[in-house]
């Protein structure tokens, strides 16, 4: 990449040439004040500021003692004073109790930290962590002795592996003693995000993975440094690992016990769509990956013994991406959130609070908004919560009480009661708001971006720390922005390619630092693009129809996205910086800027990396390929950005430390042989450039674009195929493999293939992928708009059904053939569920669709769920059919029934949830939908006939 410093800048400010007066940036008409919504109850605030962590993973409170133990990710344990000497010397201040690292170097990760209940007379303490990536045997579970405990110690010889299960991506691997005196540990798929549980293993019980263990630590037994306790639930069950109490997780992140209570709690982090928050019971299957949340992700999985357990609550990625568990509140410190089950989100820093009173939830509310990578909460004796934030220098938090609390909301509501400009329809900034440019723009689906920031007078402009990174030796900054400074940015798109008069302003984005964390908003231009409406913190969507020749047929239905305020702030993260743009890698020209007192002159210094335009063909083409992935993809695909893979696309490193290069990738292959992360020579065979290149499920960018970006395919191929002798030309008309068909995608857009060619290619092939990377070229018409997650019933209902159409989706090859596995419908199918054949009969077209779309909201008489546990520990579920006073049957599937005496029975659970699982319909179009009622509407019982 380029590289250009700036001493010259540095020396000019020195000698007294330039200058930066904090009163250049006299912003006075800012409106820009709290937050749209009321104020949060609560704000963080730092605790343990003279502790110096990296990378912290878990803190629990020593037993006894008035200490925290706290672990690094990368081995080291260190114990601290809860309440430290007033003046301690900061080396001094914390102790390392046990290198993990040191005793094992193979370790990669520490997890978890569990003390005994009898901690004060055996001394144990319990601990997890992995010794490498895939390892059948990679993740541990082993147990110490306490060597000293003030400060406290732990004797590295001392450890006693108790158990092991494959590492992965996905470990969980938390700890917690219950009530019983039992150690339960989470663990989870050990795989990677996509495709859903390429183990299969959430809803085996075969297996130690997808989780909740209980073992007996106290017990060795003949085989075993631990024991089973004799009421885990699959103790009897052929083929199941008895340590099993619950599964169907994904990756268990933090779980713990009400200390009064005794319910388990548990944070799942979600996969595409959902995170949930559970409460763990004896023998529950919480669906892992048969479902993600209420989603079905694949109805023809293999179910596990157990009925699905809904989530207590779950959050969809608009607002949050990867929760955190945390601890019930029963501290003295907020009585008003005594009894609160407290957790948070990694990637938002969101925090909450929900109570629950053993049935259904009776409160919940986001308590605080963080800019923190919440890790994990810890519990101290007194019931009071701490948290932590992961990152290279990892910070330790609290909550207190927030004095703007209660306080009406003054947040401007229309762009033009900001302040940030004196005519808003022209865009003309105010007085000590300015714009400016950039070097390397997000792609945007072909909008374009107008940018500008403002800093408030009086509260001056960034100031920056600059200082060395130990590793690489290349500068780092930490910059310090001033209280209600503001970031914008103009999207108009041109509704015709080409054509400047019908460019039209679409949206205004704002990034606000409201003192403590940056807050993401969104103003929607209005038709008449005289003013812009702040949008819902939600999201919004708004439809487009774009013309231009690049698209089938002239052109194409767009749907705008304005994202979430949560997803905003996913790519405007505390790795990248937050403030993306203002940037010294990215501003085109600074000096203009530094004169103008936005910042000092160390900010120019803090890196010493310059990107260039991706479109400029004049600059080489390493560093136009490196700036387009540093711009679209490092806010998450970065050291500790929250990327789901290792890959790292930042533009300080150099191409070799990518964690790319003839990598095979960790995410999935796309079924493409000897695939590689980036091939060099070979861009059909790198996965990086078919995410890039694809449609749907797995597509990058995740967020901001929806549309591919052509000039970027062909500028990415072409460096890809400079990092090595190019492979010979492939095939383009091998339709089964998704190599070719990204050749001819990529001649396609250079117009040395034909386009016919990819439209018949995607309309006929069998393979997802292939039609992904296709379906662009065809059109509108013929791409195929699902109903997704949230389907809305009135627009289905608005819909003119056909009872035909809906027949056929009955069929063996129809969208609801899988209904009939559990239903009849005039005498084809299996006799589970409700008979269907006369279903329009006993209800109307709207509670059919009510049905289909949540049928847990009322279950029909007879087919409530039962969950019958044996004296034996056996456990059946299903619907009781007849019972008396020696037995019961139960129906367990088509044409299946036990009859259980009452003697044998040891307990029995009716559940509010359906068997039939949520989420059926999202795969169906709104007129399929439609279709599906009005033939289910016309199935009603033949007319009597008359007597003679």
């Amino acid at each position: 990449m380029p590289k250009a410093c700036h001493p010259a800048l540095f020396l000019l400010w020195l000698m007294g040439l330039i200058h930066a007066p904090a009163s250049a940036t006299t912003w006075t008409a800012s409106h820009f004040r709290g937050r749209p919504e009321p104020a949060h109850r609560f704000i963080s605030e730092p605790i343990f500021t003279h502790l110096t962590l990296k990378n912290v993973t878990d803190l629990v409170f020593v037993p006894g003692h008035n200490q925290w133990l706290i672990a690094e990710n990368t081995g080291k344990i260190w114990s601290a004073p809860a309440d430290p000497p007033p003046h301690a010397n900061p080396p001094s201040a914390a102790t390392l109790a046990l290198d993990l690292k040191a005793l094992h170097p193979a370790c990669d990760h520490v997890y978890g930290i569990a003390f005994h209940p009898k901690f004060a007379e055996n001394r144990q303490v319990f601990i997890t962590y992995t010794v490498g990536n895939k390892l059948p045997a990679g993740s541990r579970l082993s147990r110490f002795m306490v060597a000293q405990e003030d400060p406290l110690i732990i004797s590295p010889h001392s450890e006693q592996i108790l158990l092991t299960w494959l590492s992965g991506g996905h470990n969980g691997a938390a700890l917690a003693f219950g009530p019983d005196g039992y150690l339960y540990l989470s663990t989870g798929d050990a795989e990677v995000p996509n495709p859903p549980d390429p183990l299969n293993t959430g809803q085996v019980l075969s297996d130690l993975l997808s989780s909740i263990l209980r073992i007996d630590v106290n017990k060795p037994s003949a085989n075993l440094p631990y024991s089973i306790p004799s009421d885990n639930p699959f103790l009897n069950t052929p083929n199941a690992r008895p340590e099993i109490w619950a599964y169907g997780l994904r990756n268990p992140w933090k779980i713990s016990f009400d200390s009064q209570t005794g319910r388990l709690w548990c944070g799942d982090v979600g996969w595409q769509e959902w995170e949930s928050i559970h409460l763990i019971t004896r023998g529950g299957n919480y669906g892992w990956p048969a479902t993600e949340g209420s989603n079905v992700i694949d109805s023809n999985r293999y179910r596990g013994p157990s009925p699905l357990s809904p989530a207590v609550v779950t959050h969809s990625h608009a607002e949050a991406a990867s929760i955190t568990g945390g601890f019930v509140y029963h501290g003295s410190a907020f009585p008003e959130l005594k009894g609160a089950y407290l957790y948070a989100d990694y990637e938002t820093g969101k925090i909450w609070a929900l109570w629950h009173d053993g049935q259904s939830v009776t409160r919940h509310e986001e308590i605080a908004d963080t800019p923190y990578a919440i890790v994990s909460f810890g519990q101290a004796a007194d019931g009071e919560l701490l948290f932590a934030h992961y990152a290279g220098t990892s910070t330790l938090h609290r909550l207190r009480r927030n004095p703007e609390a209660g306080s009406p909301s003054n947040f401007p509501h229309l762009l033009s009661a900001t302040g940030l400009f004196i005519d808003v329809t022209k865009q003309t900034p105010a007085a000590g708001v300015s714009s400016f440019n950039i070097r390397s723009p997000l792609w945007a689906d072909g909008a374009s971006a107008t940018r500008f920031v403002g800093m408030v007078k009086g509260h001056g402009g960034i100031q920056t720390t600059l200082s060395t990174d130990p590793k690489t030796k290349r500068p780092r900054a930490k910059m310090s922005w001033p209280k209600d400074a503001v970031l914008a940015k103009t999207l108009a798109i041109e509704t015709t390619q080409g054509d400047p008069t019908t460019q039209r302003k679409i949206e205004t984005q704002v990034l606000h630092y409201d003192g403590e964390s940056w807050q993401a908003y969104s103003y929607r231009w209005n038709e008449a693009e005289t003013d812009a409406e702040l949008v819902d913190s939600a999201g919004a969507e708004r439809k487009l129809d774009l013309k231009s020749a690049a698209f089938p047929a002239g052109h194409h239905r767009y749907t705008y996205r304005f994202h979430s305020r949560a997803e905003c702030l996913r790519c405007h993260n505390n790795w990248g910086g937050y403030a993306l743009s203002f940037h010294p890698m990215q501003l085109a020209e600074p000096d203009s800027l530094l004169q103008a007192g936005y910042f000092d002159p160390n900010f120019l210094l803090g890196s010493d990396v310059r990107l260039v335009d991706p479109e400029d063909d004049s600059q080489e083409l390493p560093a136009r390929a490196r700036a387009w992935l540093h711009t679209q993809c490092a806010s998450c695909h970065r050291e500790h950005g929250g990327g789901s893979v290792p890959l790292m696309l930042n533009a300080e490193l150099a191409t070799a430390d990518l964690r790319a290069i003839n990598e095979s990738p960790t995410r999935g292959d796309f079924a493409l042989p000897n695939a590689r992360v980036i091939a060099p020579g070979d861009p059909a065979s790198s996965i990086l450039l078919h995410r890039i290149a694809k449609s749907g499920t797995g597509k990058m960018p995740m967020i901001g674009s929806q549309l591919v970006e052509k000039k970027a395919l062909r500028l990415l191929a072409d460096w890809i195929r400079s990092l090595a002798s190019p492979s010979p030309p492939a095939s383009i008309t091998d339709s089964n493999d998704p190599r070719h068909t990204l050749t001819l995608a990529l001649q396609v857009d250079q117009g040395l293939a034909d386009p016919n060619l990819a439209i018949t290619m995607a309309q006929t092939t069998p393979h997802p992928h292939v039609r992904d990377l296709l379906e662009r070229f065809l059109p509108d018409a013929e791409r195929v708009p699902t109903l997704g997650p949230q389907p809305s019933a009135a627009s289905i209902l608005a819909l003119q059904g056909s009872t035909q159409r809906g027949a056929q989706l009955f069929t063996s090859q129809g969208k609801a053939a899988a209904c009939t596995a559990c239903h009849f419908i005039n005498g084809i199918g299996n006799d589970f569920g409700p008979d269907l054949s006369q279903l329009g009969t006993r209800l109307p077209p709207e509670t059919i669709l009510e049905s289909l779309l949540t049928p847990s909201k009322t279950i029909t008489k007879g087919f409530q769920t039962a969950v019958v546990t044996l004296k034996n520990q056996q456990i059946h579920s299903g619907f009781v059919t007849d019972r008396d006073e020696n037995a019961m049957t139960l129906k367990i599937g088509p044409s299946q029934a036990l009859t259980l005496p009452n003697s044998s029975i040891q307990s029995e659970q009716t559940l509010p949830t359906s068997l039939m699982p949520e989420g059926l319909m999202q795969g169906f179009t709104a007129q399929e939908a439609a279709d599906l009622v009005a033939y289910l509407s016309s199935l009603k019982a033949a007319a009597t006939a008359p007597k003679p």
